[in-house]
């Protein structure tokens, strides 16, 4: 009975160890077939080259996650005396995600090449973006302390996008993307709705690389 109590033991020991060794192999093996087809100061693009893009012509898109920059809150309360709450923080995140999923559609949508779509298929690819290190300068909460809110820039964030195939889910590509609000060189008042028309301008520039990239992919240019 020992032995065998011992033997289931060890068991459940080993088993999540094992299952995420073999996690970290598919992984692995998933990304194989991916080549580095960009490379920047702040960006970076790596795609399936021996996928058939052209046969895709159609997209789903994921709603995007976000995740502010570690510390963000912290710092907003230890720089600023601004204090945002949770609350605060999902409005936020979900107004940057419906934001993101706006302006990703119009700009793949733009040319025809790429229709928007809620069905998986053979000429489906699924899109999944992501936004971390969220760092919003100056959040404005609508409230009567409003904090620290003269800045030169509105802030920054890195945009992370993985395109799979929607029927079988191999990995086509994944793209990652530093953007920032352009420094002014001069102070000014910042509320919601600059940080808003900041971000949105940053997430069109970013889109159009997308959708230039992904020309690119269907043409069978990948040189870096």
């Amino acid at each position: 009975m020992k032995k065998i109590l011992g033997f289931v033991l060890i068991t459940f020991i080993i088993c999540p160890y094992a299952t995420l060794i073999a996690e970290n192999q598919a992984a692995e093996a998933t990304r194989e077939n991916l080549q580095l087809v960009k490379k920047g100061r702040h960006r970076e693009l790596l795609l399936d080259t021996l996928a058939d893009w052209g046969g895709y012509s159609k997209f789903q898109l994921d709603k995007a996650s976000v995740e502010f920059r570690k510390n963000w809150a912290l710092d907003q309360r230890n720089r600023s005396g601004n204090r945002p709450t949770e609350k605060d923080m999902e409005a936020v995140k979900a107004s940057l995600a419906d934001l993101l999923g706006e302006v990703l559609t119009s700009e793949l949508s733009k040319n025809g090449a790429l229709t928007l779509t809620e069905n998986s298929g053979e000429n489906v690819m699924r899109i999944t973006p992501h936004v971390v290190d969220l760092d919003v300068y100056a959040p404005d909460r609508m409230r009567a302390h409003i904090g620290f809110s003269l800045t030169d820039s509105n802030g920054h964030m890195t945009l992370v996008l993985e395109i799979h195939d929607s029927v079988n889910g191999a990995l086509l590509a994944r793209a990652s993307d530093f953007r920032e609000d352009p420094r002014k060189g001069y102070l000014e008042w910042t509320t919601s709705v600059n940080n808003r028309r900041a971000a949105r301008l940053m997430l069109i520039r970013w889109a159009k690389n997308v959708n230039k990239w992904l020309e690119e992919a269907r043409e069978g240019n990948f040189d870096s």
